[in-house]
């Protein structure tokens, strides 16, 4: 028997699980496809696969672009946005660990916004939760790339900004869609969120004079199939269950964990070394994800 309770409880660390998946996806595909490219098919056919599911369980079917726009505006900040300025800068050579550290200051912005805007509340704990957080991050990442973090020749202008904007989409995508894209059907929304990216993707693509010939390998294929079911599908409707259920600022810091699990599975996949200070920066993200998302004590009447 299902358990919607045992569900929700432990949503957030299935979605961190599968979420992680996608950078090592991205690492057998990025080779195949410029980012714009790629990312345009990727949610194109992700769009695609959800009309079915739409039909079958008689969803409704979205009737006007302008009584989604909420959801194609969500979709072109977390999926175009956020993926696109991630996936750029590191086509461009930029080490994944740069771009981690940049986007690891996300659940700040997220929480700072929410607070501000939708009177979540936060606390000490919450920004001490936040701030171990990042640092373990940045512990995870200098454990791994030492302190340099592989970084060789130094960072432009132009890189740093591609991973700010990266950064900026997410945390006011997930500001977004916690204030103004609640009402939609599950489904209905993520379909249009993903038309949304789609054609913004597709216009990057056209505008960045990208390449559009695909180099459609077994592994590529593989990849791919993952990313529309397992990320497109399988962790987005999730994080759009968990946006509905809590608060934006507490979600966001489930973003700590992506980059130490990205870790452990590039060094059980790619045989990549795990040291010691790598470990302590992970036991340092979860211990800020918990303090962040530790209830408060409640006083009695």
């Amino acid at each position: 028997m299902f358990n919607a309770s045992l569900f929700f409880r432990l949503a957030p660390f299935i979605f961190v699980m599968i979420w992680s998946t996608g950078f090592i996806a991205a690492k057998y595909s990025m080779a195949n496809a410029d980012p714009f490219v790629f990312l345009c098919l990727r949610f194109s056919i992700t769009a695609i696969v959800i009309i079915p599911i739409l039909l079958a369980f008689k969803f409704p079917f979205p009737k006007s672009f302008w009584a989604h726009r909420h959801d194609m505006v969500s979709g072109i900040l977390i999926h175009c946005g956020y993926l696109g300025f991630v996936f750029w800068p590191i086509k461009l050579g930029v080490p994944s660990g740069i771009v981690a550290i940049i986007i690891g200051i996300q659940p700040i912005i997220t929480m700072t916004l929410s607070s501000l805007y939708i009177g979540e509340k936060i606390n000490a704990r919450n920004i001490s939760g936040l701030l171990i957080g990042f640092v373990g991050v940045a512990v995870v990442l200098t454990g791994k790339y030492g302190f340099n973090l592989g970084l060789n020749g130094g960072l432009t202008w132009f890189e740093i900004m591609l991973c700010i904007i990266s950064l900026l989409c997410m945390a006011i995508g997930v500001f977004y869609q916690k204030k103004f894209s609640g009402k939609s059907n599950l489904f209905t929304g993520t379909f249009m969120q993903y038309l949304g990216a789609s054609l913004a993707t597709a216009a990057m693509a056209f505008v960045l004079n990208e390449s559009w010939v695909i180099d459609w390998t077994p592994t590529f294929v593989k990849a791919l199939i993952w990313q529309v079911l397992g990320l497109s599908i399988g962790a987005v409707v999730i994080l759009m269950m968990i946006i509905q259920r809590g608060e934006a600022g507490r979600i966001s810091s489930m973003f700590y964990l992506v980059p130490p699990l990205v870790v452990i599975e590039a060094h059980y996949l790619f045989g990549e070394t795990l040291g010691v200070v790598s470990v302590i920066g992970m036991l340092m993200c979860v211990a800020g994800v918990y303090f962040v998302n530790r209830p408060g004590k409640t006083s009695s009447a």
